[in-house]
């Protein structure tokens, strides 16, 4: 890990780091904290707790995502960590196309779940599409 920020993923292709991700990256770019040293971690960015984690905010991207397509989420915690997963995507990589993933780093996955925590403490991987 390079940001100092992930935690160990159930497999190897989750344990992937922000520092490692060339768009993640050059998300970071520019940006320093507060003492105007370089952030380390996408996490840090000021962009991330907007887009990611502010509840105002997944509530109005889920409800967009519902009426597209459908999809009915009843857990508040599992709705906003499954939106705060694309919003991630979308703010990092832009628009995909539909049935394209891909892994989101394992700070920016830790934040998003240390926020919004399942009740039981079990979480869904990443999966490849099936199409």
């Amino acid at each position: 890990c390079q940001c100092e920020q992930c935690t160990i993923m159930p497999t190897a292709l989750e344990c992937l780091c922000c520092g490692e991700n060339a768009h993640a990256q050059a998300k970071i770019g520019i940006y320093k904290d507060k003492t105007g040293k370089q952030l380390k971690c996408i996490t840090q960015h000021p962009g991330f707790n907007t887009v990611c984690l502010d509840e105002e905010v997944l509530d109005t991207a889920y409800s967009h995502y519902k009426q597209q397509y459908g999809q009915q989420i009843h857990d508040m915690n599992q709705r906003h960590r499954y939106t705060g997963y694309r919003q991630f995507v979308r703010w990092i990589w832009g628009v995909l196309g539909k049935e394209i993933r891909v892994v989101i780093p394992s700070c920016a996955v830790h934040k998003i779940r240390e926020t919004f925590p399942s009740a039981d403490q079990t979480y869904h991987g990443f999966e490849y599409s099936n199409s």
